[in-house]
This record gives structure tokens, C-alpha cells and sequence, in this order.
């Protein structure tokens, strides 16, 4: 195979995956924290998460396509640089998510999702990007301490955090 269809493959291949594309740029070294568009894509799922049940006419599997999209969408703002808005926005996901999850919770007999696929790597990203931002244990506790507070549905593992916190684990 020649350099160029390499390279026409490869392009071929980030056009149709977004994951694919930020790994791409983000290992060349071509994603930086000015660019903002997958902040914006990311903020555009949690906006759509959050109006999955707004509707008279909503099912079940409109909360499961919430979070998956979620889930997928986290794991493309993860490829960019960690900035301070991108753990606020994924704290903003996991309220979300967490409220949506009572719902799979309440039909667990009809779901075809667990609760936890979706929180887990929301949770993920979230400890991912305190590690990445260098966010001192102090800060980490009083931020898991604000979401365990939201979160009836015990979306967040403080276990994942235990590395990050040190003296603070409870």
C-alpha cells in the first residue's frame, strides 16, 4: 500500500468515526485547549440527555440512546487536553445521567441497559481529567462530595478515586 492510500484510508476512516479522528490529531499532537469543538458536542448531548424525558411521548430507550450517547461522546472529550470546563461538563453529565438512570432503575424488566455501562465511563472520564488537571486531593473530595450529594441513584464509585484522594478516602 502506498503512502497516499494510507493516508486515504486513514482520512477515509476519521470522516465516518469521531472517536477515531480526536485519537488521530490528539496523538500527532494536533489538538489543543483553545479548540472548543468537543466541549461544544459533548455540552450538546448533555443538553439532549437532559431533555430525553421532557416529552409526553418517551420511552425507554430514549434514556438508553441519552446514554450512550453520553458514554461515547465523554470518550471523544477525553482524546482533547484536560481544561476546567471539561470536568464541569462531565460533572453536569453524571447529574444528568444520574437522574436518568432511576428511570432504567424503575424499568429494569423492560432495559436492555444497565445503569452502570453508561455511569462508568462517565465516572471514568471524570476521575480521568481530576488525575489529568493535577487537582489536589482537597478539591477531588469536596467535588465528589458535592456529586454523591446530587446523585440518589449512587451514580459515582468514590472507590475509582481512592489513588486521587489519599487521606481523604472515607
Amino acid at each position: 500500500m502506498s503512502p497516499r492510500q494510507l493516508a486515504d484510508l486513514v482520512a477515509g476512516h476519521a470522516v465516518r468515526d469521531r472517536l477515531f479522528a480526536a485519537l488521530l490529531l490528539a496523538e500527532a499532537g494536533m489538538l489543543d485547549t483553545a479548540d472548543k469543538s468537543g466541549l461544544a458536542d459533548f455540552r450538546a448531548a448533555v443538553r439532549d440527555a437532559s431533555q430525553a424525558t421532557t416529552g409526553s411521548r418517551w420511552q425507554i430507550s430514549d434514556v438508553e440512546a441519552a446514554g450512550h450517547r453520553l458514554a461515547a461522546e465523554v470518550e471523544i472529550l477525553c482524546a482533547y487536553p484536560a481544561n476546567p470546563a471539561a470536568l464541569d461538563l462531565v460533572e453536569e453529565a453524571i447529574l444528568v445521567w444520574d437522574e436518568l438512570s432511576g428511570h432504567l432503575r424503575d424499568a429494569y424488566h423492560i432495559t436492555r441497559t444497565e445503569p452502570e455501562e453508561i455511569a462508568e465511563p462517565l465516572v471514568g472520564a471524570h476521575r480521568d481529567l481530576c488525575e489529568r488537571l493535577n487537582l489536589d486531593p482537597d478539591e477531588i473530595a469536596e467535588r465528589l462530595n458535592r456529586l454523591v450529594e446530587c446523585c440518589p441513584y449512587d451514580t459515582v464509585d468514590v472507590d475509582m478515586y481512592a489513588d486521587l484522594l489519599g487521606e481523604h478516602t472515607d
